[in-house]
């Protein structure tokens, strides 16, 4: 009998101790990549509840992306350039080599080409953080066909910055915007060597850290605020639209860049928070599959993927490393 009671206990223990491991938390649940199933969801209804032809969100362009879960491609994002929706490839398609065809295609930046990033989410002892990696066509090709140490995030083709009148050669530039329904403050952040510059690395003309980076703020005066500011509104509405339980955004951290011909494209939305109905005790919220937060995880700008593990290990609560804004 008191055999049967130590058993017993043991029995115990491993429940409790299973449902401490399959507790959802800020660091287990985390998706970087979140933004894009919900966006590709179709919506049946419109503002007024009436039922509309189902369509993904409208007006928001996305370069080539490729969704990563447990080390795979799972799934291919991408904007149409027939009709301008958010579409998604079959599951035949994500074959490596016609991933590596699509997104190593010269795209005009530079010399040496970068044509892609992974932004990829490893747990570090302060909390997840997002590490960015710029390729160009040799490093791409080592990526997909090596072994992927960011078992989660996105692939995604590099967007070439627009031409600059007068001038030899852009600067890459993002756009940084914080948003939610009552305010909207939009920056502009420009690295400070030229995609040309010879004398420059690759990763450093592309990678915009807080010791390379002019930042401008942005007057929502401008045209490009206004652009942004709507492009997250909508992107809001879409995700309350096409959600089982309707889910309220009230705020959003998310990043822009500005292609040729001035088209506006959503390269990511590295944050977003609800109205807390719509998540559990923990943040976790079950209709975006991701953990709230209303501010962002660190950002991490590793020259190569072999410097992640590393930069990993010696993190902690007093690191200081440098943010990087993409």
């Amino acid at each position: 009998a008191r055999t049967a009671v130590q058993d017993d206990g043991e029995d115990d223990d491993d429940v409790i101790l299973q449902k401490q491991e399959n507790k959802r938390t800020y660091a287990t649940s985390y998706d970087c990549g979140f933004i894009f199933e919900q966006l590709w969801k179709k919506k049946v209804t419109d503002e007024h509840g009436n039922r509309i032809q189902p369509e993904p969100c409208p007006e928001v362009r996305i370069p080539d992306t490729v969704v990563y879960k447990g080390g795979f491609p799972a799934n291919w994002f991408f904007h149409s350039k027939i009709d301008g929706r958010l579409l998604k490839k079959k599951p035949e398609s994500l074959y490596i080599p016609h991933i590596f065809e699509a997104f190593g295609a010269e795209n005009g930046t530079c010399a040496d080409q970068v044509v892609a990033s992974y932004v990829g989410t490893v747990q570090a002892e302060s909390g997840p953080v997002n590490n960015i990696l710029y390729f160009d066509r040799r490093r791409l090709k080592d990526f997909l066909f090596g072994e992927n140490s960011l078992k989660e995030g996105f692939l995604q083709r590099f967007v070439a910055p627009g031409a600059v009148p007068f001038d030899s050669s852009a600067r890459n530039t993002t756009i940084h915007a914080t948003w939610s329904p009552y305010n909207c403050l939009v920056e502009q952040r420009t690295n400070n060597s030229k995609l040309d510059d010879k004398r420059v690395g690759t990763s450093a003309k592309v990678n915009v850290t807080s010791g390379r980076v002019e930042t401008i703020p942005i007057s929502a005066h401008t045209k490009l605020h206004k652009q942004v500011s709507r492009k997250c509104r909508l992107m809001a509405q879409h995700v309350a639209a096409a959600s089982y339980d309707h889910v309220e955004v009230t705020n959003m951290t998310c990043y822009f860049k500005v292609g040729e011909k001035n088209k506006l494209w959503l390269l990511w939305c590295s944050s977003a928070s609800v109205n807390p109905k719509f998540q559990d005790a923990f943040g976790y919220i079950p209709s975006l599959k991701t953990f709230t937060g209303r501010h962002s995880p660190e950002v991490n700008c590793p020259e190569h993927i072999g410097a992640v593990e590393k930069a990993t290990a010696n993190s902690g609560p007093t690191s200081h490393r440098l943010g990087c804004a993409l």
